[in-house]
């Protein structure tokens, strides 16, 4: 395939699955994370009050550092609206893509950089995060940089990249707990020498990614109540209950397979009761059947990687080593380093954890498929007899291009299913994301919440977003009708 054929598709990839994103955005919807996010940066944009703490955690405290607020607020201060922020999460997702596709274009074949657009860009699961708030949605862009940037320095550390590599290691330990599995990556990279370090470039990516700290460290010396407590769970549980279920979701991020509220699918609200019944064996088969069988490729993918490079990939990295060797080594550094810390963990490991990866998981997939469909290369008169031939027959080339496209068509079908019937993109339906809140506040109105999905408000023993001032419906009521006069 030439250079310009590979060029177009990938930018054909590009254009479909940025308008299935963009139409998750205009879907989407706001459920309890997404309340507590956008009460930061309301709380900023209307009322000028920094909050310096991020969502509350699954093992006690906030999150440290006042990112989020600065990422939900400064949207809503271009557009007044619940999706506004969500557009920022989306724009992290196109410039990921982008940062990742120039990284590797010296490196991979025309047809593995096309490879990467489908199972990257049109995967499901870099899709169903693409049109929601929530905090592991952002980290789509920290993997693609720690990439980007890593593989720049392999041979000679450079200011900026590691001023890059460094700030956004820190800003995404601010937004998601989970970037510990790209810092132990990069401990792990610079220690078997695929990594150099300009250390400057990096302590000062380090200060200046700090700079929100400032706020939440006054805060904490305040009320200590702030850190991040573990409450249950010891040091190595992970290595029964996390490291299995990370291995499983490695395998399933580059494939059809859904998990969680993914493909609860309910159509009735979009196209009506009939339609739903309709569609529902269709999309059972497709995200059931199909996607757990999907889960083959990457698979025979990972023990094809496995099996030729692993000796290689945790030996010190060659200075003069091509860049090829380099990624397929990342690709395996990054994994044992994601294993031991899974192993470490006290707590149980969760699907959206492992998102800042996704780049990682689908790099396997890109590299068997490619290396099934590259068309044999001229034997040389150096080379043996029995070595003539360094990929496999041009005849595999034409199957492994007819089953690229059955999954990205199936994978846009996925795409499709997910932005209209799965929860995060619908008000009504299964597995809803509304629930009763206690009080009420002027942020459900501004923000367009209650015209979007109503939340049932004044409830008693509802829920309540952690930062957000409480307030009766009445007096809100009273307040808008003052404003309207």
């Amino acid at each position: 395939m030439s250079e310009r054929a590979a060029g177009r598709l990938v930018w054909g990839c590009f254009a479909a699955g940025l308008l299935l994103s963009a139409l998750m955005v205009a879907r989407s919807q706001v459920g309890g994370d997404q309340l507590n996010l956008l009460a930061r940066g309301w709380l900023l944009e209307a009322r000028g009050q920094f909050i310096s703490f991020g969502n509350p955690m699954s093992t006690g405290g906030r999150s440290p550092g006042g990112i989020t607020s600065l990422l939900t607020g400064l949207p809503l201060l271009v557009w007044h609206d619940h999706r506004a922020p969500t557009l920022v999460v989306l724009l992290f997702h196109v410039l990921a893509f982008v940062i990742l596709d120039r990284a590797v274009r010296p490196v991979l074949a025309a047809h593995e950089r096309l490879l990467l657009a489908v199972f990257y860009w049109l995967g499901p699961w870099r899709l169903y995060y693409s049109g929601f708030l929530w905090n592991p949605n952002y980290l789509y862009l920290f993997g693609a940089l720690h990439l980007a940037t890593a593989l720049d320095q392999r041979r000679r550390a450079g200011f900026w990249a590691s001023f890059l590599h460094f700030a956004g290691l820190l800003v995404a330990l601010q937004i998601h707990a989970s970037a510990l599995l790209l810092v132990a990556a990069s401990a792990l990279l610079w220690w078997r020498g695929y990594l150099k370090l300009h250390r400057a470039g990096a302590l000062a990516g380090l200060l200046a990614a700090s700079l929100p700290l400032a706020p939440w460290l006054r805060d904490v010396l305040r009320n200590p109540a702030l850190l991040a407590e573990v409450h249950k769970g010891f040091l190595g549980r992970g290595l029964i209950h996390s490291l299995p279920r990370g291995a499983l979701y490695w395998l399933r991020y580059p494939a059809l397979s859904l998990a969680g509220r993914m493909a609860t699918f309910d159509f009735s609200e979009a196209f009506g009761s009939a339609a739903d019944l309709r569609l529902f064996w269709p999309s059972w088969a497709l995200t059931q059947v199909v996607g757990w069988t999907s889960i083959a490729l990457p698979l025979l993918a990972n023990l094809w990687l496995w099996r030729r490079w692993r000796r290689r990939a945790l030996r010190r990295f060659p200075e003069d080593a091509p860049g090829r060797a380099w990624l397929r080594g990342y690709v395996l550094v990054t994994a044992t380093a994601a294993a031991v810390v899974l192993a470490l963990s006290p707590t149980t490991f969760m699907y959206w954890q492992g998102l800042i990866l996704f780049h990682a998981a689908v790099l396997p997939v890109v590299f068997w498929l490619g290396a099934l469909a590259r068309a044999p290369r001229r034997p040389s008169p150096e080379q043996p007899a029995g070595l003539r031939w360094e990929a496999p027959p041009r005849l595999l080339a034409r199957p492994v291009a007819i089953g690229v496209a059955v999954y990205a068509g199936c994978a846009v079908l996925v795409g499709l299913g997910m932005a209209f019937g799965s929860p995060d993109y619908r008000c009504r339906g299964d597995e809803t994301v509304v629930f009763p809140l206690r009080s009420d506040s002027p942020m459900f109105r501004d923000l367009g919440i209650q015209r979007t999905c109503p939340w049932p408000l004044d409830v008693p023993q509802g829920w309540w977003p952690d930062v957000l001032p409480e307030e009766s419906s009445a007096a809100v009521a009273a307040r808008d009708a003052s404003v309207a006069r």
